[in-house]
């Protein structure tokens, strides 16, 4: 049956319904089983309706949805994952990824939906990670697998050469790097760049994460990252000079910028407003090395190593609430270590800590690009 995903939206008890089958397999599909043995999947759809129509907010046709995720490769290597957390890589369909989830992330997300889906609906340009499906797979006398299927936010046709998990926190943070894909991932301590936009693009990213923000502080959540994706353009500009290949774009931007500020805010986060530019995606930048000594600090153009970078971002890890277990967390780290500087806080101070370092990360670029 189609799915009307018109303007109406979904309705209060599509929050709720689930869908539930069995997937079977042969041996045709699976060169691993034996000759005329069948391998069966118990598989659950969460909340199919309220998917679909976010599915449709970004062009996303359900049938090749399903394809892409039900592909024999995936179920197999999904259903075999023991370990919440690990990320899956769709090798072919890179739009995707897919992460497996504790039960009481689920249960966050399920929670979270009705207005995660008027968030979305709201602000169109939304950093958050988009959320495409959540489900469960259980193989025959095997557990059940909880995942979710995502946006691949670092998706690009421009190969990605630096890839941040940033939160703002430094406690904890320089150990353990995190695998995204096929992709190393680093985290503040390693980030020794500023990164200098137009002032139009600024204003319109800094205020994006800020109802993205405001929306997650207003569900209890917290620990989540700017996941941060870095191309840097072949021809080093040298120091401080140079002029950015889409500077066109922000000039443009800069020769509208005077009505430009007097629309809202809301206005400005409309993907509709500027069609060339999508928040997130293929941002024009001057990146600009600073010394580590000196992070914290606002360096010079002039005098410091650049690069014309594009940027991708998107703010994952959304399934954290401040739960008991955080709050004993954050008690005795509190202990140990400045509480301003651990993961574990609230989430107002965490949204505001989070915002405040990003404020610092993306600088506006007072010449021309």
């Amino acid at each position: 049956m189609e799915l009307d995903t018109g303007a109406a939206g979904p309705s209060p008890l599509d929050f709720k319904h689930s869908q539930r089958t069995i997937i079977r397999c042969s041996e045709h599909e699976y060169s691993f089983l034996s000759p005329g043995t069948v391998a069966e999947f118990d598989w659950k759809d969460y909340c199919p309706a309220v998917f679909r129509h976010i599915q449709a907010l970004d062009n996303i046709n359900y049938d090749d949805y399903m394809l892409s995720i039900c592909g024999h490769e995936i179920l197999h290597d999904v259903s075999s994952t023991t370990r919440p957390g690990a990320l899956h890589y769709l090798p072919h369909d890179d739009r995707f990824m897919i992460k497996t989830l504790k039960k009481s992330e689920v249960k966050v997300l399920q929670e979270m939906l009705p207005n995660y889906y008027r968030h979305l609906k709201k602000y169109r340009a939304s950093l958050l990670a988009k959320f495409y499906g959540l489900h469960f797979i259980r193989p025959s006398r095997g557990p059940k697998v909880y995942f979710v299927v995502m946006s691949n936010i670092l998706k690009s046709d421009q190969f990605i050469h630096m890839s941040y998990d940033l939160k703002g926190s430094s406690q904890g943070r320089s150990v353990n790097k995190l695998e995204y894909g096929q992709k190393t991932i680093l985290k503040e301590i390693d980030l020794d760049f500023r990164f200098y936009l137009d002032p139009l693009t600024r204003v319109r990213l800094l205020t994006q994460i800020k109802y993205d923000c405001e929306f997650l502080e207003s569900e209890g959540i917290m620990d989540y990252s700017l996941l941060l994706g870095v191309h840097v353009e072949t021809s080093h500009q040298g120091i401080g000079s140079g002029k950015h290949p889409d500077a066109d774009v922000a000039c443009e931007d800069r020769a509208h910028s005077k009505r430009d500020f007097e629309l809202t805010m809301p206005d400005l986060c409309e993907p509709n407003f500027r069609p060339r530019f999508r928040l997130g995606v293929n941002v024009p930048a001057r990146a600009i090395r600073t010394p580590k000594e000196s992070n914290r600090g606002i360096m010079s153009m002039k005098t410091e190593e650049s690069y014309n970078v594009f940027l991708y971002c998107g703010i994952i890890d959304l399934f954290q609430s401040y739960s008991m277990s955080k709050r004993i967390e954050h008690a005795y780290k509190s202990l140990q270590y400045d509480s301003k500087l651990i993961s574990a806080v609230n989430p107002k101070a965490y949204s505001s800590r989070f915002q405040e370092f990003l404020s610092t990360i993306f600088q506006e670029n007072e010449s021309d690009l």
